[in-house]
C-alpha cells in the first residue's frame, strides 16, 4: 500500500467516524420550527411517502440527484445517503457506474473486465465511439471486444444485493451469470514490456516517468543512465507493466431474467450475493452500458447519484436517453445541482437559469409530477484567484424560482468561510472548487439536518 492509498485511508476512516456522530445528532435534534428549504411545501408529497414507509415498513421510496463532478464523487451525497437510510431504512446502494476498471478503490463495488472499454462523457461526444449512446450515467461506456466479461463485485458483505438491474440502450446484448462458491473466473496476470519515447523539448525524466507510471530509477536502469540528465531527441526505453485478464467460462451460471423491458433487464437472486458477471449475449459490432442499479429486499430508502465530471446542465439536456431512461428509477424526488462549470465557462444567470428550466422540463417530460429540488452551487474561486460572483448571481436567480424546492448550498458555504483568507474554515480542497471529503460531509449533514425539520414540520401539520 503506498503512502497516497494510506493516508487516503486514514481520512476516510476519521470522516467516517465524525459521520457516525454527526448523523446521530442530525437524527436526535433536527427538530425546529425554521423552514430552511424555500418552497418546502413542493415536497409535501414526497414526505407523505416517507411517513408511509415509516408506518409500513414496505416498498422502497427512490431519490435521484444529478449533477456534476461534486455529487459523481459521492462524498456529498453519501454524507445524505447514510443519515437517511439509518432513519428510513436502507433499500440498497442504487444506480453504479463503472468509472475504472481493474483497479482497487474505496467505492463499495469493484469492476473488473477481460476487455478494453471506453468510457467518455457528456460534455465531450466526440471521445466516444460513433454510435455510442449517452443514458443515465452521463458517460458513454462501450467496447468492440467480443465474448468480453465485466464482474461487479462488493467490497464488504453489507454490500451484498439480491436485485441488479442492467441499464442499455438495448438490453438483448447482455446476461448476467454467477459462480458458485468464491471461485475467480477472471484471472488476473502481469507482464513486462518495453516501449519507446522520444525525449521532447522541456521535458525532464521526472515527467516522463511519470507520464508512464514508472519511476526514475527503472528508466535509468532500462537505458543504462548514471544521472537524471535527458536530452530532447534521444529515444529512451521504458520498462511498462501490462495487465491481462483471461477468463474462465465453464465456472459460469447463466442467470435467467427476472423482468425484460425497454433499457432494462431485471434479474433477482433470492440469496444475496456479493458478485456477479456481466457477458455478451449475442455478436454485435458494438456493446454500451448506461449502468447498473443495485437493491436489496429489504423496504427502506434508495439514494441515486449520477454525476459527471466537467459537465453542466446544458450536457444532460443535449442527450434525450438520459431522460428516457430516468423513470427506469422511479424517482420519488429528484436533486439538482449544477453551476460550478457553468461559472468556468462565463455562462449569464439568464443563461443558467434557462438551462435549469429545460432540465425541469424534460425530468417532468418522462417523471410526471415528480418533485424537484434544486441545490444552489456552493463558493469556489475562479481559476483559484478571484472570487467567483457567478454562484452568487446562480444563486440569487435559483432563489427566485417558485416552481421548485430550493436549498441554499452557497449561502451556508459562504458563511462558514466569511472571507478568502478563512478557506480552511469551509474545508475546501487545494483547487478552490472542489472540498475535502470533511467539507463534503458538511455539506450532506447540514441538509440532511434541514431536510429532516421540513419532514418533522409536516408531519406535525398534518397529524
Amino acid at each position: 500500500m503506498n503512502s497516497k492509498i494510506t493516508l487516503r485511508f486514514f481520512s476516510t476512516l476519521l470522516c467516517l467516524v465524525a459521520a457516525s456522530n454527526l448523523y446521530a445528532q442530525i437524527l436526535q435534534t433536527s427538530d425546529t420550527e425554521q423552514h430552511s428549504i424555500k418552497n418546502a411545501s413542493l415536497l409535501y408529497p414526497f414526505f407523505e411517502k416517507l411517513v408511509q414507509l415509516e408506518k409500513n415498513k414496505q416498498g422502497k421510496i427512490n431519490i435521484v440527484h444529478i449533477g456534476d463532478s461534486h455529487i459523481q464523487s459521492d462524498f456529498f451525497t453519501n454524507a445524505i445517503r447514510n443519515p437517511l437510510q439509518q432513519k428510513f431504512g436502507d433499500g440498497g446502494r442504487g444506480f453504479i457506474f463503472p468509472y475504472s476498471f481493474n483497479k482497487p478503490t474505496g467505492r463499495p463495488y469493484h469492476f473488473a473486465s477481460n476487455a478494453n472499454w471506453q468510457i467518455c462523457r457528456n460534455n465531450m461526444p466526440l471521445k466516444c465511439y460513433a454510435d455510442t449512446e449517452i443514458g443515465l450515467s452521463g458517460y458513454g461506456l462501450s467496447t468492440r471486444t467480443d465474448r468480453f466479461v465485466l464482474s461487479v463485485e462488493a467490497s464488504e458483505d453489507r454490500y451484498k444485493f439480491n436485485t441488479i438491474k442492467v441499464v442499455a440502450p438495448i438490453t438483448s446484448f447482455y446476461r448476467l451469470a454467477m459462480v458458485e462458491g468464491n471461485k475467480k473466473p477472471l484471472i488476473h496476470s502481469e507482464r513486462f514490456n518495453i516501449t519507446f519515447h522520444r525525449v521532447k523539448k522541456g521535458e525532464t525524466l521526472d515527467i516522463i516517468a511519470r507520464a508512464y507510471k514508472v519511476s526514475t530509477t527503472d528508466i535509468k536502469r532500462a537505458n543504462k543512465m548514471k544521472s537524471n540528465n535527458v536530452n530532447a531527441g534521444r529515444n529512451l526505453r521504458i520498462p511498462i507493466t501490462i495487465t491481462e485478464t483471461g477468463v474462465d467460462t465453464s465456472m459460469f451460471r447463466p442467470l435467467e431474467y427476472q423482468l425484460q423491458e425497454r433499457f432494462v433487464s431485471v434479474y433477482h437472486q433470492d440469496k444475496p450475493v456479493s458478485v456477479l458477471y456481466l457477458l455478451q449475449s449475442k455478436k454485435q459490432p458494438l456493446y454500451s452500458l448506461n449502468g447498473l442499479i443495485i437493491e436489496n429486499d429489504s423496504p427502506g430508502l434508495i439514494y441515486h447519484n449520477i454525476g459527471t465530471t466537467g459537465s453542466m446542465a446544458t450536457h444532460y439536456n443535449a442527450n434525450p436517453l438520459f431522460f428516457e431512461q430516468l423513470p427506469i428509477l422511479s424517482p420519488d424526488l429528484v436533486i439538482v445541482s449544477f453551476g460550478t462549470n457553468e461559472s468556468f465557462s462565463n455562462i449569464s444567470a439568464e443563461k443558467f437559469i434557462a438551462e435549469i428550466e429545460m432540465l425541469i422540463n424534460n425530468i417532468r417530460i418522462t417523471c410526471h409530477n415528480v418533485p424537484i429540488l434544486i441545490i444552489t452551487p456552493p463558493i469556489s474561486l475562479l481559476h483559484q484567484k478571484r472570487w467567483n460572483t457567478y454562484i452568487l448571481e446562480y444563486s440569487e436567480a435559483l432563489l427566485r424560482k417558485d416552481n421548485v424546492a430550493i436549498w441554499d448550498l452557497y449561502s451556508f458555504t459562504k458563511g462558514l468561510m466569511g472571507s478568502e483568507e478563512k478557506f480552511s474554515a469551509v474545508k475546501i480542497s487545494h483547487d478552490y472548487i472542489h472540498y475535502t471529503s470533511e467539507g463534503y460531509l458538511n455539506q450532506g449533514t447540514e441538509f440532511v439536518f434541514d431536510f429532516l425539520n421540513e419532514y418533522k414540520y409536516y408531519k406535525r401539520s398534518h397529524e
